[in-house]
């Protein structure tokens, strides 16, 4: 199907009809064969580039005035560079290895555009207006057509965040990953929030249990009353919580064991979200047989008397990654034991603030991994204690729940 039949944005729409070669890729509008000359005086062809955001058929405003070029330094017909539009040379890339040249600003009548529509062709008109001495015909409507959707996107509606910010590049850096949560309670549950505003290509949520009201009070989101008394399993329902914003997730409402481990074999990474040592054995070593790296979140929170009938709590939350190359000191980070009975529900303080900072430290430490956040002394495990508000490589203490 042509654009020119599913643009639903006004202003897109009127480009389309106008000739306009419009292109939407990965939240950017992408205006082709925009004609310019360059330095010998010749006319060529360029391309207009801005973040792009739309809300169904409304003509939304763009963030700012500016745009990006993609080609050589415009003049003006004179031999003159187009300073007056041309702010700096800095080129990057925004997305797919597309990189654009010049870095454009210039307001239309001093004014920050309404549209769109406005913004593109007060630059086209720019361009074009020097090239138009050269060639009288110059005009970058050609009536050229293009897909406006990226039919790969796992989301339901644009990442217009990453493309206003201009990392989108960076944010390709996860896309096709097959990712696993094992475990979707106080952690495990943040560590989906944040995961599902990624690329990434599908998230499995493993977990056998029932949604309770004590995971709604750590858990992102609000839970009605409606949600609890129909007690779904866990991964049921932040499977059908996420579902509004993107595709790819998938829930398997039982746990792993010796008798099922094999499923985790097809993922790209795991996170082990887990409160029974028997459990976390089990799965960590499989990863660490099968080679797949994986991050095994934890946390150790305390009630302490500080003072006659005065109590706080104190711990610390703990970060552990393993990949194929390193995992030696898993033995030494993972508490192994296995717990009895419901004697974790008792003894196992959970916060929702303190499991949403695990989560945090957790996924943050994945996209270190994945090449999104630098990551200059590149540790193994992190532990963040709570009483010092510090966070260390912990490379020396003993183990953390």
């Amino acid at each position: 199907m042509s654009l020119k039949l599913t643009a639903r944005n006004p202003s897109i729409a009127r480009l389309i009809d106008e000739g306009f070669d419009v292109e939407i890729v990965h939240q950017h509008l992408l205006v082709h064969s925009i004609p310019y000359l360059n330095q010998a005086g010749v006319l060529k062809l360029g391309t207009l580039v801005c973040s792009y955001s739309e809300l169904g058929d409304q003509d939304t405003r763009p963030q700012d005035h500016t745009m990006w070029f993609k080609g050589e330094t415009p003049y003006r017909a004179n031999g003159q560079q187009m300073i007056h539009v041309v702010n700096h040379s800095n080129g990057i890339v925004l997305f797919d290895q597309f990189r654009v040249d010049f870095y454009l600003s210039n307001k239309p009548n001093g004014q920050c555009p309404v549209s769109f529509y406005e913004k593109v062709t007060h630059y086209h008109n720019l361009f074009a207006s020097e090239a138009r001495v050269v060639d009288p015909n110059a005009d970058g409507r050609t009536g050229k057509v293009h897909g406006q959707r990226d039919e790969t996107s796992v989301f339901k509606y644009p990442d217009t965040a990453s493309a206003r910010a201009g990392i989108t590049a960076l944010s390709q850096k996860l896309r096709g990953s097959k990712v696993a949560i094992v475990g979707v309670g106080g952690t495990g549950s943040f560590i989906l929030d944040l995961l599902s505003k990624t690329p990434v290509s599908e998230i499995h949520l493993f977990d056998g249990d029932d949604f309770e009201p004590h995971n709604a009070f750590r858990a992102p989101g609000a839970s009605s009353l409606d949600d609890l008394q129909r007690k779904p399993k866990k991964v049921d329902y932040f499977a059908n919580l996420y579902e509004p914003l993107r595709e790819g997730i998938f829930s398997h409402p039982y746990f792993l064991d010796d008798s099922n481990i094999q499923e985790l074999d097809s993922f790209n990474f795991v996170f082990v979200s887990v409160d029974n040592g028997d459990a976390r054995r089990i799965i960590t070593n499989h990863l660490v047989q099968m080679k797949i790296p994986f991050i095994d979140v934890g946390m150790g929170i305390e009630v302490v008397e500080m003072e006659e009938n005065v109590s706080s709590l104190l711990g610390t939350c703990r970060v552990t990654l393993a990949t194929a190359e390193k995992q030696e000191h898993l033995s030494q980070r993972l508490d192994f034991n296995e717990d009895e009975g419901d004697v974790i529900y008792r003894s196992n303080i959970q916060v929702a603030d303190l499991n949403a900072l695990n989560a945090a430290m957790a996924v943050i430490k994945w996209k270190q991994l994945m090449g999104f956040y630098l990551d200059q002394e590149q540790p193994h495990n992190l532990i963040y204690t709570l009483s010092l508000q510090s966070l260390s490589r912990g490379d020396s203490g003993g183990l953390v729940q």
